[in-house]
Order: C-alpha cells, then sequence, then structure tokens
C-alpha cells in the first residue's frame, strides 16, 4: 500500500464510522459466540444410529422364500376380450378388420 494514501484513507474511515456503527472497533473486537454444540451432537447421533444399523447381521433370503416366477400355464394375450374396446375412438375410414 501506498503510505501517502493512507491518512488519506484513515481520515475518511473515521468520518464515516457514524454511519456505519456495526464496524465499529468495539463490535469487531467482541468475542464470538459459543458453538453451538446441539447440532453436532445430533449429526453425531444420526450417524451413530446409522453406522450401528449397517453393522446388524443380516439374514440372506434364499431361493425357497421367493415366490414362483413363470408358473401359469402359457394362454394367448387377451383373450377374454373379444373386440378391443378402442375402436369406437377410431373414424370411420381408418377402422382395421383384421382377418
Amino acid at each position: 500500500m501506498n503510505d501517502d494514501l493512507k491518512p488519506l484513507f484513515d481520515h475518511l474511515r473515521e468520518s464515516e464510522r457514524p454511519a456505519a456503527s456495526a464496524w465499529h472497533p468495539r463490535f469487531l473486537r467482541a468475542p464470538a459466540a459459543e458453538p453451538r454444540w446441539a447440532p453436532r451432537l445430533a449429526f453425531a447421533a444420526v450417524l451413530a444410529c446409522g453406522a450401528a444399523f449397517w453393522l446388524l447381521p443380516q439374514e440372506k433370503p434364499s431361493l425357497a422364500d421367493f415366490p414362483p416366477l413363470l408358473d401359469s400355464e402359457p394362454r394367448e394375450l387377451f383373450a377374454s376380450l373379444d373386440a378391443p374396446s378402442t375402436d369406437f375412438l377410431l373414424p370411420t375410414h381408418l377402422t382395421i378388420h383384421l382377418p
């Protein structure tokens, strides 16, 4: 910093100090607020519960526990429907006739 500009800025700082009372040296040297321990304690408790849950013994299911897959008899898809129910939405000249 240029030494000859320092007195000019010191003078400006002192003249503007009443307008900026929050930056008064008395407030700048105030002791810091005590750290809040409750959020840290809550985070540590959640972390401890998560670690305890993760470390619990887990039973692996056997294949006999699962329901059977594809155990029904094969049949034609949509066999219970006589005709598609959305044919009435088509205009008459777009009606599709299947053999």
